[in-house]
């Protein structure tokens, strides 16, 4: 199943997209998993697991990039999410994810384990209060080392929706903290910023806008004094769920700093979910197909 890929292009891609794996394999606050946020379907709920394959295009041919694997229970729980790195298999990970009760989003336990020889690579274990998680303690397995590190990530929170993340070292110093902060509006659309902190000082914040139908419509980030602007554009399609007609939102369009950066064509099967997603970017002042989507989905 493993690909060994040489070409230039396709690990230069590999390092954009996996940079967000390279030592933290998922946020530890569970309202910040894009994989599980952003999954993009008319009604998970019809869903057993989710198979997406990525590709990049050159010259007319397909190169496999990564994919990932989500499935969920009986209980409409994730339970699973599985990362596998066409270029190196020792990036390869599998997300284990358990729940303080079978009905409910409050999480027991999260282990990451090395899809290859499952070994543990880090075992999370959640604590949580009446308002939300509290502390989240982790043990990671370090390569070559008898005793993982084990270390704490500390959660303060009100009911304004405000939550602060502190991540300690092994030493019980603080190597990080994030604020967290939500503005709802009585229409369902609503605000999320994420301020970053790194020694004490502001390191990135993250604004993003979502609509009444909870999708993302626009994202601005600051960092180093310097904003970017990303719009993302939806096109109404109708779907039908459980014999009802609705319209859903599907993202047709990114737009960055006032410029189009990528736009998107679809193929989707009967259920209404989409099964292969084109990407289009601006090249040279004209649109140019670089990467391919395709997702297997299994139904209940």
């Amino acid at each position: 199943m493993k690909t060994i890929l040489k070409h230039t292009s396709i690990i230069a891609v590999l390092a954009l997209s996996n940079s967000a794996f390279a030592q933290d394999y998922i946020p530890y606050y569970p309202a910040g998993w894009e994989f599980k946020n952003d999954v993009d379907l008319v009604n998970f709920s019809q869903v057993i697991s989710v198979t997406t394959k990525y590709l990049t295009i050159d010259e007319n041919e397909e190169y496999p990039v990564y994919e990932t694997y989500l499935s969920w229970n009986n209980t409409y729980q994730l339970t699973d999410y599985q990362f596998v790195n066409y270029n190196n298999s020792y990036a390869d990970f599998d997300v284990q994810i358990n729940y303080a009760n079978p009905n409910g989003n409050a999480l027991k336990s999260v282990k990451i384990v090395n899809s290859n020889t499952l070994k543990p690579l880090e075992e999370w274990q959640y604590t949580n209060g009446s308002f939300d998680v509290e502390k989240i303690t982790v043990k990671r397995y370090l390569l070559n080392v008898a005793e993982p590190d084990v270390f704490e990530i500390k959660y303060e929170g009100n009911d304004d929706y405000f939550v602060q993340e502190t991540v300690y070292t092994p030493q019980n110093k603080i190597n990080s903290q994030t604020k967290y902060w939500e503005y709802r509006k009585d229409d369902g659309s609503y605000q999320s910023v994420k301020k970053l902190y790194l020694d004490n000082f502001l390191d990135q914040t993250d604004s993003l806008i979502f609509n009444s139908d909870r999708k993302k419509i626009a994202h601005y980030t600051v960092n180093l004094g310097m904003t970017t602007k990303t719009l993302y554009n939806y096109k109404v399609r109708k779907v039908e769920v459980f014999g009802d007609e609705h319209d859903y939102q599907q993202l047709e369009r990114i737009v960055k700093d006032g410029k189009d950066t990528e736009r998107y064509e679809y193929e989707y099967d009967e259920k209404g979910n989409w099964i292969v997603r084109k990407t289009y970017r601006i090249k040279f002042a004209r649109w140019e197909y670089y990467q391919l989507t395709k997702r297997e989905i299994e139904y209940r």
